[in-house]
């Protein structure tokens, strides 16, 4: 659970509101979980808060995806489409997890480590954004495929799917990499009263609207749309199949798409209701509502930024296939084995038997 999007928002609300938010008359990357107030003591309260957040966050995701990573390189292989989709995916939130480190080390110390390494740092951080929901789509479309349409995918040469994998992957991290480049080429080190800042450059209010709209609509309404359409379809199949455990699918696919909503949902709420103000609208210029869309992005950049710990927490503990390599999971293991088992001896069709293996995580 960042962007350019609440860079420029930040940026605008600190010209509007010097007075509520002295120290802050550019955007910094330290706004991207939370907006400290003027007060010298609510300032070190909210740094404290935001280093806490960020180091619970690094924790969680560190520590399951490079479990999620060790059991997919040493264990699974990554001789099918779907490990190598997991594989950079999880990439994704360990790149995405590693930047905030220098965040976190800025909300209380501020910027330590130059001008080079916060156009790095800067740049890294979207790069984990974009290909994070560009991979996560690609998952789920994937699943799709092998789950509905399982009979034409089969027909598909293994090798040839994984060079269409790759191929895909590669698209994927060119994309996203472009997309980040003028976060990374835009961003300075700035001397402030309060220390350093790596802040980025300020941009009109029209490209402003344009970047809110292109994040709400390409990087939340798109895949939150696909995945849904993806799943639905998914759980249609596996009720015409009547598989005996697909209550277990069916918890799983919910947690995906509930996780998904809850994550990212708030957050382009807040930043739809700042496209508003920036439009004009003169209800949004109250000092209420001001307030409020300062404390919403306080709490929607939290919930965002927790999108790196969604992923392997459900791979891992929501099904048999990783949680087994977890210590003290044999028990587990043992159930996991006894469930699919029975799943797939059930009298099914082979088509059934196929959708039963593609659905159990």
């Amino acid at each position: 659970m960042g962007d350019n999007r609440s860079m420029d928002v930040h940026h605008s609300w600190s010209e509007e509101f010097t007075d509520y938010y002295d120290s802050y008359n550019n955007y910094n990357y330290s706004d991207l979980f939370l907006i400290k107030p003027v007060e010298e003591q609510g300032m070190q309260v909210a740094g404290s808060l935001t280093a806490t957040f960020y180091s619970l966050i690094i924790l969680i995701s560190l520590t399951s995806n490079i479990f999620l990573l060790w059991v997919l390189v040493k264990h699974k292989g990554l001789a099918n489409s779907a490990n190598l989709l997991l594989l950079n995916l999880t990439i994704s939130d360990l790149v995405f997890t590693f930047t905030l480190v220098p965040w976190a080390v800025f909300h209380i110390w501020g910027w330590l480590l130059g001008e080079l390494a916060c156009k790095l740092f800067s740049g890294a951080i979207f790069l984990g954004f974009y290909s994070y929901m560009m991979f996560l789509t690609c998952m789920t479309v994937h699943r799709y495929m092998v789950v509905v349409h399982a009979l034409r995918s089969s027909s598909l040469d293994a090798r040839r799917g994984r060079l269409y994998t790759h191929l895909t992957c590669a698209v994927v991290w060119v994309l996203s990499a472009s997309c980040s480049l003028p976060e990374a080429f835009f961003s300075v080190i700035v001397n402030k009263s309060d220390g350093m800042s790596c802040i980025l450059g300020h941009q009109s209010e029209v490209v402003e609207l344009t970047t809110h709209y292109i994040q709400i609509s390409v990087f939340f309404l798109l895949p939150f749309l696909v995945i849904t359409f993806c799943y639905v379809q998914i759980l249609a199949t596996i009720k015409r199949c009547q598989i005996r455990n697909r209550q277990h699918t069916v918890w799983l696919i919910l947690c995906t798409i509930v996780g998904f909503f809850i994550c990212w949902t708030p957050y382009n709420v807040t930043i739809f209701l700042h496209s508003l103000k920036l439009l004009g609208i003169e209800s949004m210029h109250s000092f209420a509502w001001e307030k409020g869309l300062v404390y919403a992005y306080y709490i929607t950049h939290i919930m965002a930024y927790c999108h790196c710990c969604l992923n392997p927490l459900i791979q891992i503990f929501g099904g048999g296939m990783f949680r087994r390599y977890l210590p003290s999971s044999r028990g587990f293991s043992r159930m996991s084995e006894r469930e699919r088992s029975h799943t797939l001896s059930s009298p099914t069709t082979p088509y059934q038997t196929s959708v039963a293996r593609q659905t159990h995580v």
